[in-house]
């Protein structure tokens, strides 16, 4: 452990400094992990900063990253799906086409 001087008022306090931690995406511990994968980033943020004396700061970028990773994935926008392609465009603009005509034509006698 380092030691400083650290002013604070009027006097002088010695304080310990805790040595710095590092600690990388893959070096998550498995409960974090387990929380981010269920969309509890802030839970995640409170466990990462118990078990490794990060700092909020620090620890809250971890979990950003690691979140990009293992977080809950973004559900597929169900009217505009990935594969559709010309054909499906056409089929659906004739379909809408039909519909309309059928309304057209029962409500329009």
């Amino acid at each position: 452990m380092l030691t400083c001087v650290v002013p604070d008022t009027d006097r002088l306090v010695n304080r310990t400094m805790q040595p710095e931690v590092i600690v990388t995406d893959s070096e998550l511990p498995a409960k974090v992990i387990e929380a981010i994968v269920d969309g509890r980033k802030i839970e995640a943020i409170k466990m990462l900063r118990e078990s490794t004396g990060l700092g909020l700061a620090n620890a809250k970028v971890l979990i950003d990253r690691a979140s990009r990773i293992h977080g809950p994935k973004k559900p597929p926008n169900p009217f505009l799906p990935e594969t559709a392609g010309p054909a499906k465009m056409v089929a659906a603009l004739g379909a809408i086409a039909v519909l309309a005509a059928s309304y057209y034509f029962i409500v329009g006698s």
